[in-house]
C-alpha cells in the first residue's frame, strides 16, 4: 500500500548541508572530540615561546646592567676594606701610645723611690736664723733632724711641731736649700713685761702668754705688773685672768712717750689699774677704754705741773682729777 505521507517541507533539501554529529561512547570517539582543543593549546604556546625570545622579560638584567653591579660590589668592599685598615690603624696607635705612656709613668716613678730611698741630698748642715732669745743650739736641739735624713725623706711636720712646742717660738718655716742644707727660720713672741708673783717674776708677751721665768739677777728694761691676784703662771700657757689682760692692754695702748717714763703697774683690779713712773707720779687709768686720750691727759698734766704733781685721775676723760704735793 502506498505511502500517503509527504515529506516536510524543505527539510530533504537541507539535510545534505548538515554538520554530522558523531555521538559515541567509545574512546575513539573521544579522541576525535578532544583533538581540535590540543591543537590550538600547542599553537598558543608556540606563539608566548618565540614572543619570550624576541623581547627580554621586564626587570631582567642586561649585559651592561651586570657589569655595572659588579662594579659597584667591588667598590663597596674596597671601601669597607679602606675603613677596617683605618680602623685597625687607629687601634694600633692607641696601643702603641699607651704602653709608651706607661713605661715612662713607670721609670718616673722607679726613678724617684730610688732617688727617695738612696743617701743622696743627705742634710749636713742645719742652718738656723731669727734666734735671739733662744739660741741657734737650743734650736737644734728643738728640731731634733735625726741622722742620716735627707733633703727628700726628712721629718718635716714632727720637727715644726718640736719647735713650735716652745713658749718664745711663734712660728717656724722650714726650707730645703740643696745640695745639703736645711735651713729652719723662726719668729719669736715679744716679750712685753714681768709679772711679779712675790717669788719668781714670769715674762709675758701682749697676748698674756707666759713664755718662762726671769731670774732677778738678769737685768731687764721691761714693764713690771704687780699685784696681780689669783695668778698659776705656767710657761706655755696663755694667761685667764681679766686684770692682767686688762693691765697688758693698757701698755700698749698708752704710746711709746708715756710708756718710756712707766717703770710698773699695779693691777689688784681692772678699775684700779694705776701706772707708775720713774718720777714717782701715779696715774690711775682704770679699764683700757679711750686709752689714747687718758695718756694724752696724763702727759699734759705732767707738763704743766712738773715737779709738783704726784697723782693723776684719768679714768674719766671728761673730769680729769691730779694732786701735787
Amino acid at each position: 500500500m502506498a505511502s500517503t505521507s509527504s515529506p516536510r517541507s524543505g527539510s530533504s533539501g537541507n539535510s545534505g548541508n548538515r554538520k554530522k554529529a558523531h555521538v559515541g561512547t567509545g574512546a575513539p570517539s573521544r579522541r576525535l572530540t578532544a583533538e581540535p582543543n590540543h591543537q590550538l593549546k600547542g599553537e598558543t604556546k608556540r606563539k608566548v615561546a618565540a614572543q619570550g625570545r624576541r623581547q627580554p622579560a621586564r626587570g631582567s638584567a642586561t649585559p651592561d646592567g651586570v657589569g655595572r653591579q659588579r662594579a659597584g660590589d667591588v667598590a663597596a668592599r674596597a671601601k669597607r676594606d679602606e675603613r677596617a685598615r683605618r680602623l685597625a690603624e687607629r687601634s694600633r696607635t692607641r696601643r702603641l701610645r699607651l704602653v709608651i705612656v706607661v713605661g715612662i709613668v713607670v721609670a718616673v716613678v722607679g726613678g724617684g723611690i730610688a732617688l727617695y730611698r738612696s743617701p743622696l741630698f743627705a742634710i749636713k748642715t742645719v742652718d738656723i736664723q731669727g734666734a735671739k732669745r733662744l739660741t741657734p743650739t737650743a734650736v737644734r736641739a728643738l728640731a731634733g733632724v735625726p741622722e742620716g735624713a735627707t733633703l727628700l725623706r726628712y721629718p718635716k711636720k714632727e720637727i715644726l711641731a718640736r719647735i713650735e712646742a716652745d713658749p718664745w717660738v711663734e712660728s717656724v718655716t722650714v726650707t730645703r736649700d740643696f745640695p745639703s742644707t736645711l735651713r729652719i727660720r723662726i719668729t719669736e713672741r715679744t716679750p712685753v713685761a714681768l709679772v711679779d708673783t712675790g717669788d719668781v717674776f714670769w715674762v709675758v708677751d701682749a697676748s698674756g702668754m707666759v713664755l718662762g721665768e726671769q731670774s732677778f739677777e738678769e737685768t731687764t728694761t721691761l714693764v713690771v705688773i704687780r699685784d696681780v691676784q689669783g695668778l698659776d703662771p705656767k710657761p706655755g700657757r696663755r694667761s685667764s685672768s681679766d686684770t692682767l689682760d686688762n693691765a697688758l692692754k693698757v701698755l700698749g695702748g698708752i704710746g711709746d712717750e708715756l710708756r718710756a717714763k712707766v717703770r710698773a703697774v699695779s693691777a689688784s683690779t681692772v678699775d684700779e689699774t694705776t701706772l707708775l713712773t720713774t718720777d714717782a707720779i701715779e696715774i690711775l687709768v682704770g679699764e683700757a677704754v679711750e686709752i689714747e686720750d687718758k695718756a694724752y691727759l696724763a702727759l699734759s698734766i705732767m707738763k704743766e705741773q712738773a715737779g709738783k704733781v704726784i697723782f693723776i685721775d684719768v679714768r674719766s676723760t671728761d673730769n680729769p682729777v691730779s694732786r701735787g704735793l
